[in-house]
């Protein structure tokens, strides 16, 4: 018997005991877990470690429950190679402790030692380390060395040695660490060099196809929207997918409680609280505690909430630890919503008196860091809505807050608002006038403009600025609505004498205010007819690009450049009007951007856009647009003229009817200013040339002062053209004023055609040919292609007989070329002449029909029950709209249409 044998056989019996219980707990550290039945093999994990088990380290590093153990440990139980595993504590840190079980790991491992070392003194660890690692340097296959719970041990001044023996021990020896925390490794060295691999929290995550999987492995199966929200609630966390899953197995309708789980269950509390929370010192526990209250923290809001100056190191530490805090960028952070929940629980029990000022001071300071939404937010958080009402109009948002968008930050902050009475602040009567109409509830605006209004006037007149200036604001969009100019005019001038009282200061820190006094002016002058001029549109941009640091998008830019738009297009400056809604962003699909609403101005002027230009289907496509965009902000305007555009459109569409029927509308509730009303007239002047009444076209023109106005004089010009009386329309045109050149290109190309019909019509054709391509030119110019749609009934007989004019301005005036969506809407021999320049009604088809069966004008009356002169006004407009003189004509050309 050996000596030390014999001295193990004198000892006691209890330290024979000792002994055997030390090597189970060694036995039990230097042993991998076992896997449960209800472990989810995620094999991407088990794939990554696979490939990083090929390079000297690999790095799994996540918060308390993220499955770092488990995914090491299932990937070892499948390990083609030798796995050595050694899980950590915090009585491991001594050397001596350390490496005996790292060589206990070894050797169970299949690892073989040639000599331990036994020599004692300075260079014993030295000695120690290197034939440790010249013996693994042999080891074949390489060993794959697993250290769990490394954080435990990571600042006990192990490290060099460990560093030592993996730079030493290749290419035997490859090392897998599990930690909390990146462990000081010199990860960039290795990184560099292509030797390390990095498995972190977001890949440990589980999918929401895992989380199924450890639902089916407790015999719980939920539908995928369910499952879906569970996941993300837990942001992928294992350990509280695994919690869920055991309180869901014991609750009634596990959809239902998916739901409420967060907020009910206390094992996810406790975990979090014990494992996290409670491992902090004292004064991380408070900052963590007070700034649970916000979505994302900073070191300058926690400073603000903790009184905590270290702050910033506090919070990287934090991240760096995985402690369920996450780095966004720029010094912010966010926590995990689990965490953040179990804090603010905390926080309702340790501070519940503290926690509606810990909002006010949060929205203190954001207002001050002029990020208005999470300012108004932390004061409705803590119910203290004057407050909320008083930031608002203090950053003189409420413009803003009127053309906010659907799901707007600030208008949800707002929603909860309580009913407003007379005993409520201006501030608060004035923020619930701009939210109904944002809602376009205009009574209970009314009503609420009415309160502040009564408050505001028992408060001395250079007192509440912010406030007075809210309430034009408010009128003024009351006034814009309802078609109100005057009201409108002495809101503009209420609001630029107010802007002059307020500060250089704070009129530098919301710049927005300029742009809109600059919409509310220049859509004066418009409404007017006064110009406008251009420069306006630049510096929209660049104050709502000032105002766009604020936090808040800025609905008056969208409006002004809208506005800007529609002038230009309503002047047949197309090419500009394009232009001014491509820089503004207005032309593509959701016009003013997802923070704010779009312009109802740029919808209709991007329909009129393509209406001159005759593509149908997209003009048709944008007045919905502008329809349902002038529904959610009603602009009185604005929709009249959307009106007018939508007549020209069914003019276009052949169906006149209906435009008389948009040009009523368009009138309706207002009196329109003189300008839109002259061209409404002009525009009705022209439908009812259109049905057939030629009397009362020629009335309606004549009401446009057609002596003074060159387009009044064209449009009575066409309605005696119309009715066949060419004396009195050349007799229209010449009293009319002359041509100055000032006028838009669109009135001067109408003019240019109806003098040459007038010229074809009396014989002409030198003149008649002259006149034509100076409107063709005119429209080449800006691409206006509808004038000689609406005048093809008479101009492609002209063109057929005049090849090289035509082949000059194909584009113009073919219907191939006029663009792709419309060649649907027109008949297959569409491409053969003759062709059809105006849809038929089904009227009108039915009396072709009886025409083409030889009969008689008063047998085609009694067989469709209407009069004589009805069918003569038929047949009228069916000649023009097939350009024929008479009944063969109109017939043969109707069956090469295919119509009949």
């Amino acid at each position: 018997m050996t000596a030390a044998a014999a001295a193990a056989a004198r000892a006691p019996t209890s330290s024979r005991r000792r002994v055997h219980n030390s090597d189970e707990v060694l036995l039990s550290k230097i042993t991998a877990p076992s896997r449960p039945d209800w472990i989810v093999r995620r094999m991407r994990i088990e794939r990554h470690i696979t490939l990083g088990a090929s390079y000297p380290l690999t790095v799994v590093t996540g918060p308390p429950g993220a499955g770092k153990t488990t995914a090491a440990a299932s990937w070892a139980a499948g390990a083609r190679g030798p796995v050595a595993w050694v899980t950590l504590d915090r009585y491991d840190g001594r050397p001596s402790v350390f490496w005996s079980a790292i060589m206990e790991a070894l050797r169970r491992a299949g690892v073989t030692f040639r000599r331990v070392p036994t020599e004692r003194g300075a260079d014993a660890g030295h000695l120690f380390l290197l034939r440790l690692a010249s013996d693994l340097a042999a080891q074949y296959p390489p060993v794959t060395l697993i250290l769990d719970d490394f954080h435990l041990v990571a600042g006990a001044g192990l490290t060099d040695g460990l560093q030592y023996l993996m730079r030493n021990a290749r290419p035997g020896l490859r090392v897998v660490v599990c930690s909390r925390t990146d462990p000081i490794l010199s990860l960039p060295r290795y990184r560099l060099a292509g030797e390390l691999t990095e498995i972190r929290a977001g890949e440990l995550a589980f999918t929401v196809a895992e989380a199924g999987l450890l639902m089916a492995h407790h015999g719980i199966t939920l539908p995928d929207e369910p499952l879906r929200l569970l996941t993300e609630l837990y942001e992928g966390w294992a350990a509280g997918l695994r919690m869920a899953a055991l309180s869901i197995k014991e609750q009634p309708g596990p959809e239902r409680f998916t739901k409420e789980f967060a907020a009910a269950d206390s094992a996810i509390a406790g975990y979090l609280t014990e494992e996290v929370l409670n491992n902090q010192p004292a004064r991380t526990r408070d900052l963590l505690l007070k700034t649970s209250i916000l979505d994302r923290v900073s070191a300058g809001i926690a400073c603000e909430l903790a009184d905590e100056e270290q702050a910033a190191s506090v919070l990287g530490a934090l991240a760096a630890d995985n402690a369920f805090v996450e780095p966004l960028g720029d010094g912010w952070y966010r926590y995990h919503a689990l965490f953040a929940g179990v804090l603010r629980l905390q926080l309702g029990l340790k501070y519940p008196r503290q926690v509606a000022d810990l909002h006010r001071r949060a929205a203190r300071w954001y207002q001050a860091n002029r990020q208005l939404p999470d300012s108004v937010r932390h004061a409705t958080a803590a119910d203290d809505w004057p407050l909320a009402a008083q930031l608002v109009i203090d950053d003189l948002a409420i413009g803003t807050l009127i053309g906010a968008a659907d799901r707007d930050p600030l208008l949800e902050c707002l929603r909860r608002m309580p009913r407003i009475t007379a005993k409520a602040g201006p501030q608060l009567a004035l923020t619930a006038a701009a939210i109904a109409l944002r809602d376009v509830q205009h009574e209970t605006g009314r009503a609420s403009l009415a309160i502040a209004d009564d408050l505001l006037m028992r408060i001395p007149a250079d007192q509440e600025l912010p406030s007075r200036l809210a309430a034009e604001m408010v009128r003024l969009e009351f006034a814009r609505r309802a078609g109100d100019l005057g009201t409108a005019t002495a809101s503009v001038a209420a609001l630029e004498e107010l802007a002059r009282l307020i500060s250089p200061e704070t009129l530098a820190r919301h710049p927005a205010l300029g742009g809109q006094l600059q919409v509310a002016r220049g859509v004066l002058r418009f409404w007017s007819g006064q110009p406008w001029p251009r420069h306006l549109a630049t510096e929209a941009v660049d104050l709502n690009e000032g105002s766009a640091a604020y936090g808040t998008a800025q609905p008056d830019h969208a409006d002004c450049c809208g506005y800007l738009a529609l002038r230009d297009a309503l002047q047949g400056r197309l090419h500009s009007a394009g232009q001014v809604s491509q820089a503004a962003g207005l032309s593509g699909e959701g016009s003013a951007g997802a923070s704010q609403r779009p312009s109802g101005a740029a919808e209709v002027a991007l329909a009129l856009i393509h209406l001159e230009r005759y593509e149908l289907h997209a003009a048709r496509d944008r007045l919905k647009r502008a329809d349902a965009v002038l529904r959610a902000r009603p602009d009185k305007l604005a929709g009249a003229i959307a009106y007018l555009v939508a007549a020209r459109y069914r003019l276009a569409e052949r169906h006149p009817s209906g435009a008389a029927e948009l040009i009523d509308g368009a009138r309706q509730g207002w009196s329109p200013p003189s300008w839109l009303d002259h061209r409404l007239t002009l525009l009705e002047s022209r439908a009812l040339a259109a049905v057939g009444d030629i009397a009362s076209a020629v009335a309606a023109a004549e009401r446009a002062h057609p002596g003074a106005s060159l387009d009044a004089a064209v449009a009575l010009a066409q309605a005696w053209l119309d009715g066949g009386e060419v004396q009195a329309a050349a007799g229209a045109l010449e009293r009319g004023p002359a041509l100055t050149g000032d006028e838009s290109d669109g009135c001067r190309l109408d003019r240019w055609l109806v003098d040459a019909r007038l010229a074809y019509a009396s014989g002409d054709r030198t003149r008649g040919r002259r006149s034509l391509e100076k409107a063709l030119q005119l429209g080449q110019r800006e691409r206006l292609r509808l004038p000689f749609a609406l005048a093809a009934a008479w101009m492609q007989p002209v063109l057929q007989s005049d090849p090289q004019l035509a082949a000059a301005h194909r584009q113009l005036h073919e219907p191939d070329q006029v663009g792709r969506d419309n060649r649907a809407s027109l008949p297959a021999a569409k491409r053969t002449n003759p062709m059809i320049v105006e849809q038929l009604s089904s009227r009108e088809r039915e009396v072709l029909g009886l025409l083409a069966g030889m009969l008689s004008t008063a047998e085609v009356a009694n067989e469709l029950y209407i009069s004589v002169n009805t069918v003569k006004t038929h047949v009228k407009s069916i000649y023009r709209k097939l350009a024929a003189t008479q009944r063969g004509e109109a017939v043969r050309r109707a069956r090469q249409l295919q119509l009949i």
